[in-house]
Parts: C-alpha cells; sequence; structure tokens
C-alpha cells in the first residue's frame, strides 16, 4: 500500500499542524553529550544497555527530579533523547519535544492518535507511531510535519518504528482485544518520503492472526527478529532490507488464550554464538539460537496471562539478563544468559510492565499496574550486583514506560501523563 491519503478534514489538520507546532522554550536548547537515546531500548540490539547510558551506582544514589511535565494522557512508551531534546508521545495523540535541561516545551504536535511506543529519531526526522494505525515523520527541531503512512484498514500500531539504513520498519497488530482480528504484517518504508518498499504477512495467504506488537530487533550481520502474536506466538526472523522470511519459531500453543509475544527479543552473544532471548506473556522466558531458530534453552519463571507475565523487553549489560515480571511474584530476575538460573530477584509490591534499561551497574525501571490500581507506581533503581536498591521515587500513577538512560540523565513517563527528568544532584 502507498502512502494513506486521509480524508479532507485530517489533511486539514496537517496542514494546520504545520502552522502551530508550539514552540515555547524561553532557555537556548543545548545538547549535553552523550545524553543520546535515539530509539526503543536505545539500540537496534534492544538489551537496553547502549554505550550511552552512563549513569552509575554513585550518580543513581543522588537522582533528584531535575523537571516533569505534565501531557493530557498516559505516556507508556519510552522517551527519546537527541539533539539536547527530550521527545515523548502520550495516549491523548500528542507528540512534543521539550528542552532537556529545564523541560521547557520546544514543540507540540497534536492530533495523531494515540501514541503507546516509543518515537524515534534519525537525522533530522521523528517518527511516531500511533494506534490509529498512522506513522508520522516530523522535523526534529520544529515538529514540522513531513510525511504520514496509514496501515490497512482495522489495523494498530503498537510497536516502535524501526530505523535502518535509509528505510523505516513498522508493525502492525489488531485493536486491543483483537476486535477485529487483522493479520499481522511488517512494511518497509523508505525513510525519507514513507513510500512503501516491502510487506511481509505473518500468516500464509495473509490471513487475520500473527501480529506485530514487538518492535524489530537488528543484529550487525542484517538479519531482524521480531516477536509475533497468537495464534503463533512466537519470533519471527527476516531481513530487514527486503521483508524476506528466514524462519519462525513458535514458542508454546496459544490455545486461544491470545498469548501475543510483544516483547523485543534481544540479541546477544553465548559462547561466541549469536542468540536471541525472548520473554512472553505466558511466563515463559527463552533463548533460541540466531540462525535457525532453535531452541538453546528455555525457563518458565512466572505463570502468564494475556495482560500479565513476562510482558516487557527484557535487558542484558554483557554478564546477566533481566526479566522483569507482571505476574506474582511480581519484580526482578537477574538470569544466568548460559541456563536461566536465578543470580538473584527483587520483589516488587506492583507488577513491572516497564522495560528496564541498564547504565554501568545500575538497572533502571518502573513498577504500576495496566487494569488494576493505576494510582500507585514508582521509578527504581537497583544494583546489577545484587540487586540492592539504590534509589527509589514514587510516582503515585504507574509506570509502564520503560526509562531512557542518556548519559546520566533518567527519562520516564506515567499512566496520569506526567513525564519525569531526573539527574544526579551535583
Amino acid at each position: 500500500m502507498e502512502i494513506a491519503q486521509r480524508s479532507v478534514a485530517a489533511v486539514a489538520v496537517i496542514a494546520l499542524l504545520a502552522g502551530c507546532a508550539t514552540r515555547a522554550s524561553p532557555a537556548p536548547v543545548v545538547a549535553v553529550p552523550g545524553e543520546v537515546w535515539t530509539m526503543y531500548r536505545g539500540d537496534l540490539a534492544r538489551d537496553g544497555h547502549p554505550f550511552t547510558a552512563t549513569l552509575d551506582t554513585s550518580g543513581a544514589a543522588h537522582l533528584v527530579v531535575a523537571w516533569h511535565a505534565r501531557f493530557g494522557g498516559a505516556v507508556d512508551g519510552t522517551p527519546a533523547v537527541a539533539r539536547g531534546l527530550v521527545i515523548a508521545g502520550s495516549a491523548s495523540g500528542e507528540l512534543r519535544a521539550l528542552n532537556a535541561s529545564d523541560g521547557e516545551t520546544v514543540w507540540s504536535v497534536a492530533g495523531l492518535g494515540a501514541i503507546a511506543a516509543s518515537p524515534t529519531v534519525s537525522g533530522d526526522l521523528v517518527y511516531a507511531a500511533s494506534l490509529t494505525g498512522f506513522l508520522d515523520a516530523v522535523n526534529v527541531l520544529s515538529g514540522r510535519p513531513v510525511w504520514s503512512w496509514k496501515a490497512p484498514p482495522g489495523a494498530a500500531i503498537w510497536a516502535s518504528p524501526v530505523l535502518y539504513g535509509d528505510e523505516v520498519i513498522v508493525g502492525v497488530a489488531s485493536p486491543y482485544g483483537d476486535q477485529p482480528l487483522v493479520p499481522g504484517r511488517l512494511f518497509g518504508l523508505d525513510a525519507v518520503t514513507g513510500h512503501q518498499r516491502w510487506m511481509l504477512c505473518i500468516e500464509l495467504n495473509c490471513a487475520p492472526g500473527g501480529g506485530i506488537w514487538s518492535t524489530a530487533s537488528i543484529d550487525e550481520q542484517g538479519s531482524a527478529f521480531v516477536g509475533v502474536g497468537n495464534p503463533i506466538d512466537g519470533v519471527l526472523a527476516f531481513d530487514p532490507l527486503n521483508g524476506e522470511r528466514k524462519w519462525l519459531s513458535s514458542l508454546y500453543d496459544d490455545q486461544g488464550r491470545d498469548l501475543d509475544v510483544g516483547a523485543s527479543p534481544v540479541i546477544f552473544d553465548l559462547d561466541h554464538e549469536e542468540v536471541v532471548a525472548q520473554a512472553s506473556v505466558q511466563g515463559l522466558f527463552a533463548v533460541l539460537d540466531a540462525i535457525d531458530g532453535s531452541l538453546v534453552w528455555q525457563r518458565s519463571l512466572v505463570g502468564g496471562s494475556a495482560v500479565h507475565g513476562l510482558l516487557a523487553t527484557p535487558a542484558y549489560d554483557g554478564k546477566d539478563l533481566y526479566a522483569v515480571s507482571a505476574s506474582a511474584p511480581d519484580g526482578v530476575y537477574a538470569l544466568n544468559p548460559s541456563d536461566g538460573s536465578t543470580v538473584w530477584r527483587y520483589e516488587t509490591a506492583a507488577p513491572v510492565y516497564s522495560a528496564p534499561a541498564v547504565g554501568d551497574g545500575v538497572l533502571v525501571f518502573g513498577t504500576g499496574a495496566v487494569l488494576e490500581n493505576v494510582k500507585a507506581g514508582s521509578i527504581v533503581v537497583l544494583s546489577t550486583d545484587d540487586g540492592k536498591v539504590l534509589f527509589t521515587y514514587d510516582t503515585h500513577s504507574a509506570v509502564r514506560s520503560g526509562p531512557a538512560v542518556a548519559g546520566r540523565l533518567v527519562v520516564a513517563g506515567d499512566a496520569a501523563g506526567d513525564l519525569f527528568a531526573l539527574r544526579p544532584k551535583s
């Protein structure tokens, strides 16, 4: 499908946005070296541990809230940090850029549709996807709309846009509750124009199901991996340049339980061989061979369901894997990457839907529910050595956003629409 043609009214809205994206920051925007987190999980391996995440144990112990901003809806996606800006989307359909130094609004674009995923920054463009099925590209410095693409009818975009070379990859799935159940597909678009280059249907003959709730990971050799929803509930490997399927591995029999695999695969090396780690809402944690999808090891950590289990993408720091649970016992598991044995465990008072980030010896994540009490939550920092608490901050609202750790800056959103920026007190 080529660039979607919106209705006359919607086109008028885009034209209006081009002229009224707000700029309100009185202070100059100055980028701090190292404060960079341009995509979901920080890099294409999706391990939550990019080299720019330099917060250490000393800095974590002295974190304070530098500023916070209020959006009109929940901020569930991980914010992006680039060029002195913090950029976040919300359930109210707003994409906003704030000055990373003081939180003042630099520009804001409204009317994009509910945003659940993370924006992605590449060059002069920011890419943001919505649950209404639109992928929008706007200028990073001004918020000026550049192009907009529309997914097939009925499809939602839950996953974050993936930039690879000169293309942007986007996956589509059904709306919440699979109403209606639509075909899961991956699309490769020209990053500059938004024109479609390729499409990959997950199910045979593009049958409904196999939704893409997961953000694709890409290795240094140019192989991509993505989690796939019911009835497959597994991992798909494909060529990110043309959408050619490589292998598809199912992790378990769905049995009509709606156990979609929504976490992103995490790429790492195990005994000098590339593998991908996959967490699942069913509660299963698996490590697969990256070449053919064969099972290396698997372990059931918790009992899961459609919106519980191991829903968030795990982290990896070169030493241990870190899986977070939204099923009892809620909390964090540090796992030996060789066999999945528990190194340490930290139990939380609330579920964890927040994909953890790893700095220099620290693990950062949020707590808080999706369907139960969303007026309770926190931002937590643990030592990766032993799971001991280094810092907590009570947000009084569920933090489902995976934090961005850009240098020593920590940014995360919550269900109430607050965006928090924390820095070590100097």
